[in-house]
């Protein structure tokens, strides 16, 4: 009788292992439901001229799709300089989800980084003026961006647009400038007054907005060498096994951030217009470079409209797989400032 009792416990804790580990295959491995709230652009991936339709809230992560990694973010963008005075005293960077860098005026570049609303850092800046071509790089995933003055281009686009741009020129209270930063590089937002500009509802956008995986194939990218024609400006990124993620140095600042993906967009500038301002098409399609843990993935990326999304795929049409966390964005004019090192030889890009 005592035997039968154990055995039927024994068998009862197996089944209850089974129904577990069941549950959790589940929960990890099987597609959730497209969220109804995601932008429609963010579900077209395209291959060469063909478009198919694939959900990017739940990516294949070495060929199984993942529930949970996708969430909806409410994104804010903020313009901060990139100036080599004021490069010391950049704040906010490591916190954010996204950051996208374009050459402004004299080809020094500028970022626009972007933050869920839900998990601001403590002080952002320092504060820089805008441009239209961030505007059309960040729709349709973010909607607000706050910024420090601006182009009259930007400042049109604002207005005809459907983003909403809080320029601190306006809203002065809500700055603040640190007596300890040299200026004209010393002007902040914190936390708070940011929020407290941000009274109306922001979008909400799936995020991440890109395939999430481990790449199969690709080279080794140890170290990323961007060139900006000037040591002031240029960037090295070396890859630190440790924390799996790209340090990068640029100029004197040795450790300005540590994103987990690397990408590279080929965007020519079209012209240079008055004050030396930038004219940089950013709707159409160019060669992409995708570097994490270690390895280089080559592709295109494509934005069919300026309120389409950003899609980045290989040559044969399928998504280049980046890691989960932060994707540091730069665009070049040309891939011949782009090289990377698997050993102790760098290479060129493909020309």
């Amino acid at each position: 009788m005592k035997f039968a009792v154990r055995s039927l416990s024994i068998a009862a804790s197996v089944v209850l292992g089974v129904i577990l580990i069941a549950s959790i295959l589940v929960f990890f491995f099987v597609p959730a439901p497209p969220s109804s709230n995601a932008p429609k652009t963010n579900r077209t991936v395209v291959a060469g001229n063909k478009s198919s339709q694939k959900d990017v809230g739940s990516w294949l992560l070495s060929g199984l799709k993942m529930v949970g990694l996708s969430h909806e973010k409410e994104l804010v963008a903020f313009m901060v300089e990139n100036h080599e005075t004021a490069r010391p005293f950049q704040e906010g960077i490591r916190q954010a989800l996204l950051v996208e860098e374009f050459p402004v005026e004299g080809f020094i570049s500028r970022f626009a980084l972007v933050f869920d609303k839900n998990d601001l850092p403590k002080r952002i800046g320092p504060m820089r003026s805008l441009r239209p071509y961030y505007i059309d790089a960040l729709e349709p995933w973010v909607s607000t961006v706050i910024h420090a003055g601006g182009s009259p281009e930007a400042f049109a686009k604002v207005e005809n647009g459907d983003i909403s741009a809080f320029n601190l020129l306006f809203y002065y209270d809500k700055a603040e400038r640190d007596k300890e930063v040299p200026e004209p590089h010393n002007l902040f937002i914190k936390r708070a007054k940011a929020l407290s500009l941000l009274t109306k509802e922001v979008r909400g956008t799936e995020w991440p907005p890109y395939a999430i995986g481990t790449p199969r194939t690709g080279s080794a990218a140890l170290v990323v060498k961007l060139n900006f024609h000037n040591p002031d400006h240029d960037v090295v990124y070396t890859y630190d096994r440790l924390g799996d993620a790209y340090v990068r140095s640029s100029g004197d600042v040795k450790n300005q951030g540590a994103p987990r993906n690397v990408l590279v967009l080929e965007m020519p500038v079209e012209s240079i217009g008055e004050y030396g301002r930038l004219t940089i098409p950013v709707v159409g399609r160019g060669r992409a470079y995708l570097f994490h843990s270690g390895i280089m993935q080559e592709g295109y990326w494509h934005k069919k409209g300026l309120y389409s999304a950003f899609t980045f795929t290989t040559a044969q049409g399928d998504p280049l797989l980046f890691a989960p966390g932060q994707t540091w964005m730069t665009a070049l004019p040309g891939m011949d400032r782009l090289k990377w090192s698997g050993t102790k030889e760098t290479k060129e890009s493909k020309g």
